[in-house]
C-alpha cells in the first residue's frame, strides 16, 4: 500500500473550540463512530440504531513513552472533556484515572478530521486523523463499513524516546449501550494484507442488530495482540485497570491473559482486548501508525428504531444492504486495505475541489452537512432501497418515512449519489401513492404497508419537482416514461373535490398540510410557489414524454396562479397569506383537524415567512426559471434579510425550541414587521432552522445578493463552532437532521 498523502484542511478549530466536536466516521448506511475534537473515540453507533454519546467501556488510545534515561509515562490520548467530573461518585469510566493529554486543536475538511494533542510534562505532540471515503457517484466506495485512524507521534526533545501505542477495546459485540448481551463473545487473532490485530464476534449467529463482527488491525506486522488483558478474576475493584497500568509501565506491552475460549456465560462484562505497537522516536522526529476498524452487523430491527408499520406479530428484522456485500468484518478489511491509498486520494480530490472553488464558510457548510448521510439517520434495506428518518433521537430515529417535505430541501444525494436519490424517489412513487393520487408524505415499512394516510402539499409538490430533477440529472427518458403517469396523478390530485386547488385556478386555497406540522388555510406564498414549481415541472415532463394536452393545462394553471399571487399576495415588500375560513368539505388526506374549526390556529397571516420562496429555490435547482415577477422575488429576499435575519437574539422572544440564543445571529422562520401577529402563529415561527437558512442563502446567491448570503452562512457556522455545538451535527427535530443538507446547494 502506498503511503497516504497529507489530508486537506479547510477549518482549524483552536483548542478552546473542540469540546463539542464529534466527527462521524463510517460509510453511508453502515453506522460508525466519531472522532472527538480532543481525540476521543465517541458515539459508537455500529449496531443499526442511534446512540449519540455512548462508547464501550474501553475504547481508548493510550501511549506509553519512556525518554532515554527517564521513567516511563502512560497517557490516554484524549483530554478530560468527556469525563463526568461532577458525577455522584467522581468521574466514571474504566480508564478515567489515567493521566490525559491536552487539546491543541482540530483540523477538518469533511470527511477528514485530525485531533492534535500535547502533554504539559513531556516534549510530545500527537495527532489522530480519521478517514472513511466519500467519493461522488461512487456509492459503494462511499458505503464501506470501516474507519481508519492514523496516529502520528512527534518527539519535540533532543532525547530519543521508547514508545508503545495501544488501542484498548472492549469486546462489546451484543452491547449497543441500550441492550447488552455479551454472552458467548469471542476474540481471536487476525491478520490481513500484512496488518495484524484481532476479530471480535459471537460464537453463534443471532437475528439481532447486536450480532456481528468487528476487526481491529494495525499496519505493524509485529503488533502485539492481547485477546484478553485481564482475566475474569481481575475485575473486582478496578483490578483490571490496575493490571493494564502496571503492565504498560513495567513491561511496555499488554500480554494475552486469555486462552482461546468464549467469554463464560457468567461474565456479563465481556472481554477487554488490545492491539499494541512499539516504536522508537528519534530526537525531533516522528513516527506514524495506522489502526483500521471494520465491522459487519447484518441486521436492523425496524420496530426498535421506530419505523415499522407491520402487524404486531410480524418480523421487524431486515438485513442491511452493506452487509450483503461482505461475508464478515475480516473480508471488509481484506478488500479495503489494498485500496486505502486510492480511496483516500479520490476523496481528497473531491474535498479539495470544494475548498478551492468556494469561500470557506460555504465550503465548510457544504462538506459538513454530508455527515448526515453517514449518521444513523440514513440506511439502506437489503434490496438497496435508500431510506431516511428526518433525524435521530437518543436511541431511535426521529420522524420516520423518508418524509417528503423534509427531504425536498436537500440537494446532496441528487448531486453526489443520484442512485440514492432515485432509490428514495422510486420507493415513494411505487409504495406511497394512494388510489386518488395523494402521496403519503411518510413511507411505511415494510414497503407496501399502507397505514399512513396524510398528504402534505409542499411534500407532494416537491416530490414532483424531484422527479423532473432526476430526469434532468440522468437523462433517462425510459425512466421518466415509467414514473411520469404517477407524477401526473400526483399533480392532478390538487384538483380533487375538496383538494388544494379544487377550482383549478392555479392557486392553492384549501387545507394545506406542510412541514410546519400544521395546515395553512387560504392562499399563501409557501404552498403557492411550491405548486407553481410542480406545474412547471409537470409541463416539462409532459413535453418530454409527448403529452401535449397535459403540458398545456399545466402552463395555463401556472400562468394563472403566478399572476394571481403577484397581484394579490405581494404587499410591496414580501408575499403574505390571505387566511380563509376552511371549507367544510375538505379532502380527508389533506388535513389533520377534526372537527375543522371556523378560525384555525397557526396561520401566518401578514407575517414574513422564510419559506415563502422555497418552491423557487427548488425550481432554480431544476432549471425551471422564475415562477413570479423577478422584481418581486428580489424585493422579497431583501425584506426577508431585513426582517428575519437577526444579528443577535437579545430582543427575540422564542416560545419553542432554541437553536440560536444570546449573541448568536440567525434567520428566524417568521417575523411580523408591521404587527398583526395572530394569537397563535405557526408553531415554529420563532425558531432558527439551518436547513431553511441555507435554502434562503442559496436564493440570495441566485439573485445576486452574495454578501447577504455569506453573512447568513457565517451565522450558522458561528453557532456550530466546536465550542457550543458540533460542527458536524445541525439538529432540528433530532440530531443529524436531513434538511441541513440544503447546504450542499451552496457549493453546487
Amino acid at each position: 500500500m502506498k503511503p497516504l498523502k497529507e489530508m486537506p484542511v479547510l477549518t482549524l478549530y483552536p483548542a478552546e473550540r473542540v469540546r463539542a466536536i464529534a466527527m462521524p466516521v463510517g460509510g453511508i448506511g453502515t453506522g460508525g463512530f466519531a472522532l472527538g475534537g480532543d481525540g476521543a473515540l465517541l458515539d459508537w453507533q455500529l449496531m443499526s440504531r442511534p446512540h449519540r454519546g455512548w462508547r464501550p467501556a474501553c475504547s481508548h488510545l493510550l501511549l506509553r513513552v519512556q525518554p532515554e534515561g527517564d521513567a516511563p509515562r502512560l497517557r490516554v490520548l484524549e483530554s478530560l472533556y468527556h469525563l463526568r467530573l461532577d458525577a455522584d461518585h467522581g468521574a466514571a469510566g474504566a480508564l478515567a484515572g489515567i493521566p490525559r493529554m491536552r487539546p491543541l486543536g482540530f483540523e477538518a475538511a469533511y470527511p477528514f478530521g485530525r485531533a492534535r494533542l500535547h502533554d504539559p510534562e513531556l516534549p510530545l505532540e500527537v495527532s489522530i486523523e480519521a478517514f472513511n471515503p466519500l467519493i461522488p457517484e461512487a456509492t459503494d466506495d462511499s458505503s464501506l463499513p470501516f474507519g481508519l485512524l492514523r496516529i502520528t507521534i512527534h518527539n519535540r526533545s533532543d532525547t530519543p524516546m521508547d514508545a508503545t501505542l495501544v488501542f484498548a477495546l472492549s469486546n462489546f459485540i451484543g452491547d449497543d449501550g441500550v441492550v447488552s448481551d455479551l454472552r458467548g463473545n469471542r476474540t481471536v487473532d487476525a491478520e490481513s494484507q500484512g496488518w495484524r490485530g484481532l476479530v471480535m464476534r459471537k460464537a453463534m449467529e443471532q437475528r439481532s442488530p447486536r450480532w456481528g463482527e468487528l476487526t481491529l488491525l494495525c499496519d505493524d506486522a509485529e503488533a502485539i495482540v492481547a485477546r484478553r488483558w485481564a482475566s475474569q478474576e481481575r475485575w473486582a475493584w478496578g483490578a483490571d485497570v490496575l493490571a493494564l497500568i502496571d503492565a504498560l509501565l513495567r513491561a511496555g506491552a499488554l500480554a494475552d491473559a486469555a486462552p482461546d475460549q468464549p467469554c463464560p456465560p457468567s461474565d456479563e462484562r465481556g472481554w477487554r482486548s488490545s492491539v499494541s505497537t512499539h516504536m522508537t522516536l528519534p530526537p525531533h522526529g516522528e513516527m506514524q501508525r495506522q489502526f483500521l476498524m471494520t465491522w459487519w452487523f447484518p441486521y436492523r430491527d425496524l420496530r426498535e428504531i421506530g419505523w415499522f408499520q407491520g402487524a404486531a406479530d410480524a418480523d421487524p428484522i431486515v438485513r442491511n444492504h452493506y452487509a450483503t456485500r461482505f461475508e464478515g468484518a475480516l473480508q471488509v478489511a481484506a478488500q479495503v486495505i489494498p485500496r486505502l491509498s486510492e480511496l483516500y486520494e479520490r476523496t481528497a480530490q473531491f474535498v479539495r475541489s470544494i475548498i478551492n472553488d468556494h469561500p470557506a464558510p460555504i465550503a465548510e457548510s457544504a462538506l459538513n452537512c454530508l455527515a448526515v448521510l453517514r449518521s444513523p439517520t440514513c440506511f439502506r434495506l437489503e434490496d438497496g432501497t435508500f431510506c431516511g428518518f428526518e433525524g435521530c433521537n437518543a436511541t431511535t430515529g426521529c420522524c420516520h418515512g423518508s418524509c417528503t417535505h423534509v427531504w425536498n430541501y436537500e440537494q446532496a444525494t441528487l448531486a453526489l449519489f443520484p442512485d440514492l436519490h432515485r432509490s428514495m424517489l422510486e420507493a415513494h412513487l411505487r409504495y406511497g401513492l394512494m388510489d386518488d393520487g395523494a402521496q403519503r408524505f411518510r413511507l411505511d415499512l415494510p414497503l407496501g404497508t399502507a397505514q399512513w394516510s396524510l398528504a402534505a402539499a409542499d411534500g407532494q409538490m416537491g416530490l414532483i419537482v424531484r422527479v423532473y430533477q432526476q430526469y434532468r440529472r440522468e437523462g433517462n427518458l425510459d425512466w421518466l416514461r415509467t414514473y411520469y403517469p404517477t407524477a401526473k396523478r400526483m399533480l392532478a390530485f390538487a384538483w380533487q373535490p375538496g383538494g388544494w386547488d379544487a377550482d383549478r385556478d392555479g392557486v392553492m386555497e384549501n387545507a394545506q398540510h406542510n412541514t410546519y406540522d400544521i395546515e395553512f388555510f387560504g392562499p399563501n406564498p409557501m404552498m403557492g410557489v411550491w405548486y407553481l414549481a410542480a406545474l412547471r415541472a409537470g409541463e416539462a415532463m409532459a413535453q418530454a414524454v409527448g403529452d401535449p394536452e397535459f403540458a398545456v393545462e399545466c402552463r395555463r394553471l401556472f400562468e394563472a396562479g403566478s399572476a394571481w399571487i403577484d397581484a394579490n399576495l405581494f404587499n410591496g415588500e414580501y408575499y403574505e397569506q390571505r387566511v380563509q375560513t376552511p371549507a367544510q368539505s375538505l379532502h380527508p388526506a389533506t388535513h389533520t383537524l377534526k372537527p375543522i374549526p371556523d378560525a384555525p390556529p397557526y396561520q401566518m397571516g401578514k407575517g414574513c415567512l422564510i419559506d415563502q420562496l422555497t418552491g423557487q429555490y427548488k425550481a432554480n435547482r431544476a432549471g425551471l426559471g422564475d415562477l413570479l415577477k423577478r422584481e418581486n422575488i428580489l424585493q422579497t429576499l431583501r425584506s426577508l434579510y431585513r426582517y428575519n435575519f437577526l444579528p443577535h437574539m437579545h430582543a427575540h422572544y422564542n416560545n419553542m425550541r432554541v437553536y440560536a440564543a444570546g449573541d448568536e445571529a440567525g434567520v428566524v422562520i417568521g417575523s411580523y414587521p408591521h404587527g398583526e401577529r395572530p394569537e397563535l402563529p405557526p408553531v415554529y415561527w420563532a425558531e432558527c432552522w439551518t436547513g431553511l437558512e441555507y435554502m434562503f442563502a442559496r436564493l440570495l446567491m441566485d439573485y445576486g445578493l452574495h454578501e447577504e448570503a455569506l453573512q447568513v452562512v457565517q451565522a450558522v457556522r458561528a453557532r456550530h463552532d466546536g465550542a457550543k455545538r458540533n460542527p458536524f451535527n445541525e439538529p432540528e427535530c433530532g440530531s443529524y437532521y436531513v434538511r441541513s443538507m440544503a447546504a450542499w446547494s451552496l457549493g453546487s
